[in-house]
């Protein structure tokens, strides 16, 4: 074996000891420390078929700490979370992160939960330190009504004008007048009468 050989064996070897004492102090790192998560909001009520977020705030922990959102129960357990603003669901510079699923598995009641996690030795990868649940009721969206018609209003009636009255081509006598003309009548025929008479007698002469 060379010299270089032995070198570069030497060198993975102490890399390889560095890594495991750095994960073995991984949990030692967080001994002690109580991490706390809130929900938020913790209850809700969305319409059927709408996007539904809860955001994680975590403290007493690093920025980076892995959130795991799941719906544990209800119509949409199972449902696919997606996490904001990082999309591997850890946490940004405030501590939060946020998980966003869609409400399509119809009416009732969701139960969603959401921890911190932290690498662990042993059979299990990580282990949740703090938790917290959240509920969504997912309602019928409310119809909306349809309008009413307005009825249109009736249309008035339009007044024939009066037929144009032509001008009497006469003038008639006034009515209960037929006695007065008759006795008119009569005189002028008597006074010719008279008339006729009296010029008879003077040609007889």
């Amino acid at each position: 074996m060379t010299k270089t050989t032995v070198l570069s064996a030497a060198v993975v070897v102490g890399l390889a000891a560095a890594a495991l004492l750095a994960f073995a102090a991984g949990p030692a790192a967080y001994a002690g420390i109580q991490p706390a998560l809130t929900l938020d909001p913790l209850t809700a009520e969305n319409n059927v078929g709408t996007d539904h977020t809860v955001t994680a705030t975590v403290s007493g922990m690093p920025q980076g700490t892995l959130v795991t959102f799941q719906v544990t129960s209800g119509p949409n357990t199972g449902a696919t979370i997606t996490c904001s603003p990082n999309t591997d669901c850890t946490t940004d510079a405030g501590n939060t992160v946020s998980g966003t699923y869609t409400g399509d598995g119809g009416v009732g009641q969701d139960t969603i939960d959401a921890c911190a996690e932290i690498p662990t030795v042993g059979a299990s990868a990580v282990q949740q330190l703090g938790c917290d649940t959240a509920t969504k009721d997912w309602v019928q969206p409310t119809p909306t009504p349809t309008p009413t018609a307005t009825p249109s209003p009736t249309p008035t009636p339009t007044q024939a004008a009066p037929a144009a009255q032509l001008p009497a081509t006469g003038t008639q006598p006034p009515a209960g007048s037929d006695v007065p003309w008759f006795l008119a009548g009569i005189v002028a025929l008597g006074a010719l009468a008279l008339g006729g008479g009296v010029l008879l007698r003077r040609r007889s002469r």
